[in-house]
Order: structure tokens, then sequence, then C-alpha cells
């Protein structure tokens, strides 16, 4: 199942996709909902933009494999107690960077260097959901994988 990005305009500029590498996941995936957690986001031709791929079950982390990186980053939950604070943490280019969202609050957080550089809104926890986006300073990441990650944070963490 593909979820439309929709930009400030209401126009479709990005998809993603929750996907399984395998039939295992798969059907693991039926019972363990937060397990094998993989997204991709892709622009409007189909083109893959960013991966973040599910790597460690236990210790849950990803590596994020974008179009415009020769690498891959690893991103790791490094929450402690799911009930106060969620948290992803990784490191790219010298810069490290944290995902941070409060229970009980509709805010997920972004930040470089412990600067606030996005802020994502929820419209409220029942379907049909949206989240908003806004870019409170200019990011070093690429768009597609601060969306991607931001994506898997909401439903992996």
């Amino acid at each position: 199942m593909e979820i439309d990005v929709l930009n400030a305009d209401g126009k479709v500029v990005y998809s993603l996709e929750k996907y399984y590498k395998n039939i295992w996941q798969k059907l693991l995936a039926l019972h363990f909902t937060t397990w094998f957690i993989n997204i991709s986001i892709k622009n409007t031709s189909g083109f893959s933009l960013a991966k973040a791929e599910d790597i460690g079950v236990v210790k849950r982390k990803w590596s994020l494999i974008d179009s415009t990186y020769a690498e891959g980053i690893l991103l790791t939950d490094t929450s402690k107690f799911k009930m106060t604070e969620r948290l992803l943490e990784f490191k790219s280019n010298g810069h490290t960077y944290i995902i941070s969202k409060k229970a009980n609050t509709t805010q997920t957080m972004l930040y470089e260097d412990s600067e606030l550089i996005v802020k994502m809104e929820e419209s409220g926890k029942l379907p049909p959901r949206k989240n908003y986006i806004t870019f409170v300073q200019e990011s070093r990441l690429p768009e597609p994988a601060v969306i991607c990650i931001l994506h898997l944070f909401e439903i992996g963490i």
C-alpha cells in the first residue's frame, strides 16, 4: 500500500510504501506488528529516492539507503521507556540527529546537533490521519530522506 505525500499546494510529490523483503518477514509481521518495518519513498516517476530497511529485531536498528549518499546511515532506537518518550538517533556527515516524541503529544521533533530543524504535527489519532511536516531550519539531509525517517519513526518505534 502506498501513501501519497503532498506539498503545501496539495500536489503529490512523493509516495511512501511499507514493504517486506521476503514472505517470512511478512508472516512474522502479522503477529509482531513493529518487526520488519521497511520503508521506501519514491518520486512521482516511481524512482526510489530513499529506503529504510530493518536490520535488527532485538535492538531496533535500520539502515537508511539514500540516492544522494554513497554509504548507508545507521538509525538506532534509543528509547529507554517508550511510555514517556520515543527516541531515534543517527549520525550523518559528522552531525548527530535525534528524533523525539514525548508521550501524549501530537508533535514529533527532528534535531540536528541539538537544534530543531523539522517539526511534524499529527491531525489526530484516528484514521484518516494527516501529518504536517514543517522545516523550521534548512536541513543537511535531503527532504525525501527526512520524510522516510519520520514515517519509519511513526509506525516502527
